[in-house]
């Protein structure tokens, strides 16, 4: 899905639609023809759309990716974080990118657990792939847990346990890693 990029696209599309609309308004004022403004706006508009489109998704971006802490579940206002974490979950880490986001966490195993047993249920068998044929709680790869978490100098147990969500048919889910030991949780998320 082309999500990230729509609210740039929307944002450059309403200031360029303005600028046409006040170059040939204001035509008259500056003794121009009307049909004439309308023709040079809308020239300039096409020409500045890909760089402005740009840097507006730049500037935007910015603060809608990156890593960002939590204390609580409560203050994530982010429903494609909210839809993977437990909602007990505490000292939260995020890391947003556009199609996915990778989380760190403290819960206890009983509360992941449980949260992961409703989502299975919520799903009603409609995930593309069956919960047995994920292994769920057998004990993580490390290398991909390194390859999911890379640049995040994020460590793991050895020992760590690994759990998964449904799976969309288009392959969004979640991967959870959990390490009994610290409460800590891990997970990494896509979507579309």
């Amino acid at each position: 899905m082309l999500w990230p990029v729509v609210f740039p696209l929307k944002i450059t599309l309403w200031l360029l639609a303005g600028f046409v609309f006040v170059a040939t308004v204001t035509a008259p004022v500056c003794k121009w023809r009307v049909e004439k403004a309308f023709l040079v706006s809308s020239f300039l508009a096409i020409i500045a759309f890909v760089p402005l489109c740009s840097g507006i998704g730049t500037y935007v971006n910015a603060g809608r990716f990156g890593v960002f802490e939590y204390e609580s579940f409560d203050e994530i206002q982010d429903p494609r974080v909210e839809w993977y974490l437990p909602p007990t979950a505490r000292k939260i880490v995020v890391d947003k990118q556009a199609m996915g986001h990778r989380a760190k966490y403290e819960v206890e195993l009983d509360d992941l657990l449980s949260f992961l047993d409703d989502e299975w249920a919520a799903s009603q068998g409609s995930s593309a792939i069956t919960r047995e044929e994920l292994d769920d709680g057998q004990e993580t790869v490390m290398s991909y847990f390194e390859l999911r978490f890379d640049a995040l100098d994020w460590k793991l147990p050895e020992s760590a346990m690994r759990f998964h969500s449904p799976v969309a048919s288009d392959g969004a889910g979640a991967i959870y890693y959990f390490d009994e030991s610290s409460g800590m949780a891990f997970h990494h998320a896509g979507y579309w």
